[in-house]
């Protein structure tokens, strides 16, 4: 019968690099099942195998000349409002280590890949991320990862919080999470994480803090380009003037000069039709422009 497939899990960056429980399923006897997938287990309670991240690469460096590296091993930083995940893809990822050898360098991208867990050493862990895929998204898609991931995060910040509080009161922790009709299944995952990482109610305050944070910086960005927007037309209608000497100006030539400016032909074909929009200018033939 072949293993139902892990689901992605979203998770911010705060959350996925702080989880260092690895847990193995096994067979009767302590033999662990090859056929089952090695999973992390989060501070929260999740069940890490694969997970789904959005965010602003920042940096891509190609690890294949380092002694005892494989060939075209490339690493990837991935940021979010809250951290920074780390990705490796190699020969075994070959689509993947192509689109981070071509990426440009900062933009949005969206990961689907297999959690890592590696420890060189006694308490020296590394969490990174094998990508399955990798592509480039829009900031709308990043946006709407980060609102999905902080309700997620918040509904099990909520959870747990309700647990810690009934056990104030002297209920029992290990029932009392039953009695949360929470997944069977994932009680001793929860519970395993509260005593590995010492998940607490400060804990819960200051990550509550960081969604915050992740969430405010949605409107920060949009905020941003919007004034980019804003500037970008303000800069159009200056060289329009310019150029428009009565007669009019040809489109292809105003981008051209746009672009020459450092305005891409997309935010500059934008600009162009929101002046005509707004009635700053006007079409009296195809491809000329002239100022009202």
């Amino acid at each position: 019968m072949m293993a139902e497939r892990e689901i992605a899990q979203r998770l911010f960056a705060k959350e996925f690099n702080g989880s260092t429980l690895s847990l193995t399923s096994v067979l009767s006897d302590d033999v662990p099942d090859l056929n089952s997938p090695n999973l992390l287990i989060s501070p929260t309670g999740v069940r890490i195998n694969r997970v789904f991240v959005v965010g602003v690469i920042t940096e891509v460096e190609n690890l294949g000349s380092e002694t005892g590296k494989e060939r075209d091993l490339w690493r990837a930083r991935i940021a979010d409002p809250t951290g920074v995940f780390i990705l490796y893809a190699g020969q075994y990822q070959p689509e993947a280590a192509i689109f981070l050898s071509t990426v440009e360098v900062p933009s949005y991208v969206a990961v689907v890949g297999k959690a890592r867990i590696y420890e060189p050493e006694k308490d020296s862990v590394f969490i990174s991320i094998r990508p399955e895929e990798i592509n480039n998204v829009g900031s709308n898609i990043r946006d709407r990862w980060i609102v999905d991931t902080a309700k997620l995060t918040l509904k099990r910040l909520d959870m747990l919080n309700e647990v810690f509080l009934d056990q104030q009161q002297g209920k029992d922790l290990k029932n009392d999470v039953k009695l949360k009709g929470i997944d069977p299944d994932l009680n001793e995952t929860i519970l395993d994480a509260i005593e590995f990482y010492g998940t607490d109610q400060n804990y819960i305050s200051d990550f509550k803090q960081s969604l915050r944070t992740a969430l405010l910086s949605i409107k920060e960005n949009a905020g941003t380009e919007m004034q980019q927007k804003d500037n970008a037309e303000n800069v159009i209608f200056e060289l329009f003037k310019e150029l428009d000497s009565g007669k009019g100006v040809q489109y292809s030539s105003l981008v051209k000069e746009l672009e020459s400016r450092g305005i891409s032909e997309e935010v500059a074909d934008i600009g162009i039709r929101s002046l005509l929009d707004k009635g700053e200018c006007y079409e009296p033939r195809p491809g000329l422009l002239k100022l009202i």
